[in-house]
């Protein structure tokens, strides 16, 4: 299996996919294909996925773009890593909590590109940004109120995956959460499978056309 991503640093829908691969404990191997920097990268993505985005998941005679697809996937494949929660409406809360993060948020994502291991200087979300924050905040504290926590639906899972980019924006652009908020996002930043990929994405290749925008 193969997963193929832009930079586990930069790009937020490859390192969600990263994260629901690697927390159900699939043997994967991971091809970067530098993104908007490396020549012929449109090219040599449309060979892979007439799609030509990231990630895209290579499973024998199986390819499959879309973040969200490929956590299901993984998901199905993989039962016993309990990706999704049992219950029924858990389940379907968990689902429309993660298309919400696939379908919105739009702001959010232009004003604060992911960077995980950059600090921006003297950032202020706008209005229009503030206002999806608080949406995202709501989330959260609504899956966390029902599940009891530690993560959104009990334990890891894909709709956490799918939010993970949005903690490492709120650490990159220096924005705070609720303090309510402050135990989900400790348990966050523990979850072993995130603590991989920050160590991974530390040691990726700087992007300066991304870099530029914090500061």
């Amino acid at each position: 299996m193969e997963l193929v991503v832009f930079s586990l640093n930069y790009s937020s829908w490859s390192v969600r996919a990263w994260l629901a691969l690697d927390h159900a404990g699939v043997p994967f191997q991971v091809r970067h294909i530098g993104g908007f920097v490396e020549e012929g990268w449109r090219e040599k993505l449309l060979a892979i996925s007439g799609a030509a985005r990231v990630p895209v998941l290579l499973d024998g005679g199986l390819t499959l773009h879309e973040s969200l697809a490929i956590c299901e996937y993984v998901a199905e494949r993989h039962p016993e890593a309990a990706l999704w929660p049992q219950g029924a409406r858990a389940r379907a809360r968990a689902r429309a909590v993660s298309c919400e993060m696939m379908s919105g948020f739009h702001r959010v994502r232009q004003e604060m590109p992911m960077s995980l291991r950059g600090r921006a200087k003297g950032f202020a979300p706008s209005e229009q940004a503030q206002g999806e924050l608080a949406r995202i905040f709501q989330l959260w504290e609504e899956a966390l109120d029902r599940s009891g926590g530690p993560f959104l639906f009990g334990a890891f899972g894909v709709a956490d995956c799918m939010y993970m980019p949005v903690l490492s924006r709120l650490r990159t652009y220096g924005v705070g959460a609720p303090t309510g908020l402050q135990s989900y996002i400790d348990a966050m930043w523990g979850q072993p499978s995130v603590a991989r990929w920050a160590t991974l994405a530390q040691g990726e290749p700087a992007i300066p056309m991304y870099d530029g925008v914090l500061g």
